[in-house]
């Protein structure tokens, strides 16, 4: 069944959801081609870099990504209401710097000139559409797809699509589906046998996220930089193994419902990702710690990675429960959420309430949703 993508991405309402394109003439090209025996990995870089600078100008939350060799995924949160909290002169701003000319290395630009910027603020009909755009997943997507093709093509002296088509996307319509895609898209690199565990999963959203977690955990740089590559996973696993006892440990705290970093661990050109447990305030995106969200993603690669020994611990079940997914189908959801679902991803109730809204009687998804969550 095909849909307009207006019919379910709404961009003045909030909403969580899966995107993911992928390149078109042969395959490799942000990876090693090995036909010209030319390696393209910096452009999985961009990619990365570019999406945290347009977190930093759009009104949408970035929750996870990863970035393979012929495509890539990303979960996005809209939130039209911040947008509409900013003043003219920030959207005139913020819009400038998107499609700022000036080349300063990277994705990165300088402020717009303050000519520019009033012109702008004195034309409030522009400033309502820039408005609105500033949270447009399309947008965002757009822009994202755009800044990569060029400087792809710029760099292979050619002209035409880089990416297939239009990027594909799905609604996420509640904490099991948003936490099974999460999932999804962090393990990308395990299931396809590039990397043996998540904090090896280069270009991820998990890797990023473990990162920070540690430098956190060890407040000097000199100590965090000090940690071998190989013993990298053993300094998260101590701090696991707390998760369900009720012992206090020395690894830093999930957020609380003010959702606060702890001081002096993290700068703000780094807290760019959407965090992981949900607050009152409004941020966060799922009822478990981070921590407990890195020992669910660690326990899922378990299932679908034969290669990785192992066996899934007792307290495994209580946090899927509490997520209201089944435990026994949680390795076929993760493993197939891409195929198993197409326009939205959630609970059967969820899921019928979106095909009413749509004015449909069936959705591909129902028989997956009935199946893979309580």
């Amino acid at each position: 069944m095909t849909l307009p993508r207006s019919k379910y991405v709404q961009d003045e309402k909030e909403g969580v959801y899966h995107c993911f394109t992928r390149c078109v003439r042969r395959a490799f090209l942000c990876g090693f081609d090995m036909l010209s025996s030319r390696d393209f990995s910096h452009r999985k870089d961009w990619l990365v870099e570019r999406l945290k600078f347009q977190a930093s100008i759009f009104a949408i939350e970035v929750i996870a990504y990863s970035v393979m060799a012929n495509h890539y995924h990303t979960i996005v949160r809209t939130r039209p209401d911040k947008v509409e909290r900013w003043s003219d002169r920030e959207v005139a701003t913020r819009w400038l710097m998107l499609f700022s000319k000036e080349d300063c290395g990277g994705a990165w630009v300088k402020p717009p000139a303050e000519s520019k910027i009033q012109a702008l603020v004195n034309a409030p009909e522009r400033i309502a559409k820039l408005r609105r755009r500033l949270s447009s997943l399309s947008w965002f997507i757009g822009r994202l797809n755009e800044f990569i093709a060029r400087a792809a093509n710029k760099e292979d002296d050619v002209k035409g699509r880089f990416w297939e088509s239009r990027y594909k996307c799905q609604a996420l319509l509640d904490e099991p589906a948003v936490a099974a895609c999460m999932i999804y898209v962090d393990l990308n690199p395990v299931r396809a046998g590039l990397a043996q565990c998540p904090e090896e999963s280069n270009f991820t959203s998990i890797q990023e996220r473990i990162r920070l977690w540690q430098k956190a955990l060890y407040q000097s740089q000199a100590d965090f930089e000090s940690i071998p590559a190989d013993r990298a996973w053993e300094s998260l696993a101590a701090g696991l193994e707390t998760i369900g006892s009720g012992v206090q440990s020395s690894q830093p705290k999930a957020q609380s419902d003010s959702c606060e970093d702890p001081p002096n661990t993290r700068s703000s050109s780094e807290i760019w990702l959407c965090p992981i447990q949900a607050c009152s305030a409004g941020k966060g995106v799922l009822q478990m710690s981070e921590t407990q969200y890195f020992d669910l993603v660690d326990k899922s690669g378990r299932m679908i990675h034969p290669g990785k020994s192992g066996a899934i611990d007792s307290d495994l079940e209580p946090i899927l429960l509490r997520i209201k997914a089944n435990p026994g189908l949680w390795a076929e959801t993760i493993l197939h959420f891409g195929s198993r679902f197409y326009l939205a991803a959630g609970l059967l109730s969820s899921l019928r309430e979106f095909a009413s809204n749509l004015g449909q009687k069936w959705l591909k998804g129902l028989t997956a949703a009935r199946a893979a969550f309580v």
